[in-house]
């Protein structure tokens, strides 16, 4: 697994953090009276998925009216309430908290129940000053609270706490309240399994993340539902990490049917070539192509071979002649021999013989000439072909000298100079690989030879 795909979880990990504690940091509504001044009702985590916890109902104890009130107090300065313009005033969590010091100061015979607002009041307004471990220190106060608070009140708030434990990087910590929090609440749902998947993953306890975001994606899924973005992200670089590549191919599969990207269909390729699906991985390479996501030389090459190599060659030359045109791929030999090779396997020999006859010029050997060469007699240009025969000869280094000897030889017949084509086939003899071939020819030049003199003589 690549550090890129790690950093990338790392990232989407802690904006998941910061996003799901800001949706559950306000204040939680004691009633309607706290409502009406406008404070945040509790909000409770999407999807979850119901269990047979079932709680003892607890006995609270009242809350006054002049309690309210004081709070209502607090409540106008950190939430202010609309102009009659229709604008919103900027909150002023510092007059807030001269007012719940003043609440608290004054609050000798406050219960439970009502020390635990002023504390979740004070979590949540440290929270909106960036003061996360004062908001830490007064949230665990309200915890302390229990019995004498609603369960609803001290779940949320614990959930909370693992989420800013999250934030803050304390993954242990953050653990370790949420598992608190899953043993208490009656409902776990799949937002709670992808917080404890994320968790698990900063703390590197892989298996409690693949547990966990499997988890969360299938409750999603078990309801005809699509997961988040990031859910996926994350179970597919679980997977890759331990090199499970066929369990991240359908969760790549799902990423671009839901969200598609190129970077998704260039990961998907990648995927089906390890797993020796050829075709499935120039299909989703080409459609990435199409769209414009190869932008890099590598990329297009590792294209074309896949084209060559399944024997899509015209294609292939298509793909490469515009990377070259675009200036993506340079013009250096090896890629100029491709585009040559390519267009020779089409049948597009006019074609090759410019591109390939470029790449010989940059060669250090005389190899690719060679192949210029065979491309003239494939048309029947025996001249120019001989011409590249020789250059092919000149710059030396050949692998095999004696066909490049033979090829002119046959050129030579081809044009009736049958005196150089002898000459030819008597060099090509010399190389054992060709030396049968070469005397063949070398029998047939000499009694054309033999028969053009004659025709001469008697004419």
């Amino acid at each position: 697994m690549n550090s890129g795909i790690a950093r990338s979880v790392r990232t989407f990990s802690s904006v998941l953090a910061v996003s799901l504690v800001a949706a559950f940091v306000a204040p939680v509504a004691i009633d309607m009276a706290l409502e009406s001044a406008d404070i945040q009702t509790q909000v409770s985590p999407s999807a979850w998925a119901q269990t047979s916890k079932k709680r003892q109902k607890r006995a609270l104890p009242g809350i006054s009216e002049a309690f309210y009130k004081k709070l209502g107090k607090v409540a106008d300065r950190a939430s202010p309430p609309p102009n009659s313009d229709g604008t919103t005033p900027e909150p002023d969590y510092q007059g807030a908290l001269a007012e719940l010091r003043k609440i608290e100061k004054g609050c000798e015979k406050c219960n439970g129940y009502e020390f635990a607002q002023i504390y979740n009041y004070y979590g949540w307004i440290n929270y909106s000053l960036e003061k996360y471990d004062e908001a830490i220190k007064y949230y665990d106060k309200v915890v302390q609270q229990s019995p004498l608070i609603p369960w609803g009140l001290e779940l949320q708030v614990m959930y909370t706490l693992a989420q800013l434990e999250f934030a803050q990087e304390r993954y242990d910590n953050a653990l370790n309240r949420l598992n608190r929090w899953m043993k208490l609440s009656e409902t776990v749902g799949a937002e709670v399994y992808n917080l404890k998947a994320s968790i698990c993953y900063q703390k590197d306890d892989k298996k409690c993340a693949q547990e966990s975001i499997n988890t969360a994606v299938q409750m999603i899924e078990d309801k005809g539902q699509i997961a988040k973005e990031s859910w996926y992200n994350l179970q597919r670089a679980l997977y890759l990490e331990k090199e499970d590549y066929r369990s991240s191919l359908p969760i790549l599969v799902k990423l671009i049917r839901h969200f598609p990207k190129k970077s998704y269909y260039q990961q998907t390729a990648s995927i089906y070539g390890m797993l020796e699906q050829d075709n499935k991985q120039l299909g989703l390479l080409d459609a990435t192509y199409v769209m414009g996501g190869l932008g890099k030389e590598q990329q297009l090459l590792n294209l074309v071979y896949l084209m060559i190599q399944n024997e899509y060659p015209y294609r292939a030359a298509k793909v490469l002649e515009k990377g070259m045109a675009d200036k993506i791929v340079k013009r250096s030999e090896r890629n100029l021999e491709t585009l040559g090779k390519a267009w020779g396997q089409a049948q597009e020999k006019r074609k090759a013989i410019p591109v390939m006859s470029e790449a010989a010029k940059l060669s250090d050997t005389g190899d690719l000439y060679g192949i210029v060469m065979s491309l003239y007699l494939d048309i029947d240009d025996s001249k120019n072909a001989i011409g590249a025969g020789k250059k092919a000869l000149a710059k030396g280094e050949l692998k095999r000298t004696g066909e490049i000897h033979l090829n002119i030889g046959t050129a030579h017949m081809d044009l009736g100079e049958y005196e150089k084509a002898i000459e030819s086939f008597e060099e090509a003899k010399k190389d054992k690989r060709v030396k049968r071939i070469a005397e063949n020819w070398l029998k047939y030049a000499k009694r054309e030879y033999s028969r053009q003199q004659q025709l001469r003589e008697n004419s």
